[in-house]
């Protein structure tokens, strides 16, 4: 397989978690959302007329919430069978938002590497360091795929692919 097509393939893997993250979050908010129907009605109300500059009431939608908090409101209301494991999502995300990733010389498995926020005198510690290799993409996207669909039936949503 030539560098174009590895580099193309590493692209579209790393857009497929991009989107799923998105996916996951905006689902979890939406499944809180339905599972309260004073918010619920809300949101079926304001939501397809709003325009910038209105004020909207808070709820699981509209909040400031980050993704950890948003996952732990999802699983307090989610049956147990459509509740998730939190901790690889939110790594992932803060993976992806936080880390670097970068490629020396010919195109090999590109390398992402997290370091920590806070330094040690003149040194900051490396939180993570891997090759995004076609393992590890499939491996993460799996985690991915099983919380989209958890979150797919919490919303008893039906299952839509794109070819």
């Amino acid at each position: 397989m030539n560098d174009k097509v590895l580099f193309e393939r590493h692209a579209l893997n790393l857009g497929k978690l991009l989107a799923n993250l998105q996916s996951i979050e905006m689902g979890a908010r939406m499944a809180i959302v339905k599972l309260d129907k004073r918010a619920a009605d809300q949101v079926q109300s304001q939501l397809p007329q709003l325009k910038a500059g209105d004020m909207v009431e808070l709820n699981a939608l509209t909040n400031g919430d980050d993704l950890r908090q948003t996952l732990e409101k999802y699983n307090k209301r989610a049956a147990l069978d459509c509740r998730m494991e939190i901790e690889p999502i939110v790594n992932l995300r803060d993976a992806l938002a936080h880390g670097r990733a970068f490629g020396f010389g010919p195109v090999k498995p590109l390398r992402l590497l997290k370091f920590s926020r806070k330094a040690k005198g003149d040194k900051v510690l490396i939180e993570l360091a891997l090759d995004m290799t076609d393992e590890w993409f499939h491996k993460s996207v799996n985690i991915l795929d099983q919380a989209l669909e958890k979150i797919r039936k919490t919303l008893d949503y039906e299952m839509k692919e794109f070819r």
